[in-house]
């Protein structure tokens, strides 16, 4: 299995870096070469699952992604059938800002081809999760409330 962990600071409270990241709606927004379907339940809810679809290099990938654990305002882990993948993310408040680390455990399909597999792991991964994390970053910035 191959590890990855990409951290950023987020210029907002943890209170609305979590309510954005479980705002599921958005996530095309930053994540635009998803697609997600099939939602049984809020991503904040242990056992809610569903479906994430991208393609890379032409192959599609489908999962299904399972919710194991949630600490509200702390972390959400899931858990990914293809692969395997286990991904955390961990939220760390730092005064009004907050710290959103990713990290996960996760091994290629066994249907991609060997050298595509090698392509994609290691510096593919974390650059995709750390691009990922910078578009998330600046919608988050982007919605945070005025204060009054």
């Amino acid at each position: 299995m191959e590890h990855m962990r990409e951290e950023i600071r987020i210029e907002a409270p943890v209170e609305h870096v979590w309510a954005f990241l479980c705002d599921t709606s958005r996530w095309h927004d930053w994540a635009p070469r998803m697609e997600t379907s099939d939602w049984s339940g809020p991503l904040d809810r242990v056992g809610t699952t569903y479906v994430s679809t991208f393609k890379m290099m032409g192959f599609e990938m489908k999962q299904t992604n399972t919710i194991l654990e949630v600490e509200p305002l702390k972390l959400i882990h899931q858990h990914t059938d293809q692969g395997p993948e286990d991904d955390f993310y961990r939220f760390e408040p730092e005064g009004d800002a907050t710290r959103l680390i990713v990290e996960g455990d996760y091994e290629m399909p066994g249907y991609i081809p060997g050298f595509i597999k090698n392509v994609f792991t290691g510096n593919f991964m974390e650059r995709n999760v750390r691009n990922t994390l910078q578009d998330f970053k600046a919608l988050a910035e982007a919605t945070v409330p005025a204060h009054a």
